[in-house]
């Protein structure tokens, strides 16, 4: 069976943090790789302790069981990370991986690649870019909800679609490929390769707003 883009994205980024080794840099400030698996580990195994990545309370707590993952022999993690969510995760439901892992797996594969001294970008691929435009139609909202305006994302087409706020005059248009506006919607903004069209005033106010989840 084919795999789909988030376990493409899963199995490239475990060979590539296999080359690099756990303690690698990271774009996630803080955390060498060994961190962002058991980060990745910890989402898919424990959803308790993962509850602190959202609920800022419990952040204390997500960090204890995160350490504690973190402290599993190398090898080991890998291949929990590897072999991908047990079947009685909610990750591990039919379905859910292809469409709440495409994101994660994706952005934090660049977030090890590009925190590489002799990371170069990745070749268009139409697949991954379409499943990536898929995933922020769906999510741009959310992702982007904390913007003082209207967002629109341009894939490259010339035919944006309304990220964030309404079809009204108005507001910045990001450009890029699907990949780096991904990565700028996540808030990777300091590496993301885009261009922000619209007035000083409003690019201003939307580079200072915070994206992601």
């Amino acid at each position: 069976m084919a795999m789909n883009i988030a376990q493409i994205e899963r199995q490239a980024l475990c060979d590539l943090l296999q080359r690099v080794g756990p303690e690698a840099p990271t774009l996630n400030e803080g955390w060498v790789t060994r961190d962002l698996a058991a980060h990745l580990v910890l989402r898919e195994t424990r959803p308790d302790g993962a509850l602190g990545v959202l609920i800022k309370p419990l952040a204390g707590y997500t960090k204890k069981v995160q350490d504690r993952i973190a402290s599993t022999p190398w090898p080991e993690l890998l291949d929990r990370l590897r072999n991908g969510p047990p079947r009685l995760s909610p990750f591990g439901i039919p379905g859910v991986d292809a469409r709440a892992n495409l994101g994660e797996f994706y952005v934090h594969h660049e977030d090890v690649r590009r925190a590489q001294d002799d990371w170069e970008p990745r070749p268009a691929d139409g697949e991954r870019y379409r499943a990536l435009e898929r995933m922020l139609m769906k999510m741009g909202r959310l992702l982007l909800r904390r913007s003082p305006f209207t967002v629109r994302l341009d894939p490259g087409t010339g035919q944006p679609f309304v990220g964030h706020g309404s079809d009204k005059p108005g507001g910045v248009t990001v450009v890029g490929s699907p990949d780096e506006l991904t990565l700028w919607c996540f808030g990777r903004e300091d590496v993301a390769q885009v261009e922000l069209i619209g007035s000083e005033t409003d690019v201003a106010a939307l580079r200072a707003a915070e994206r992601g989840l």
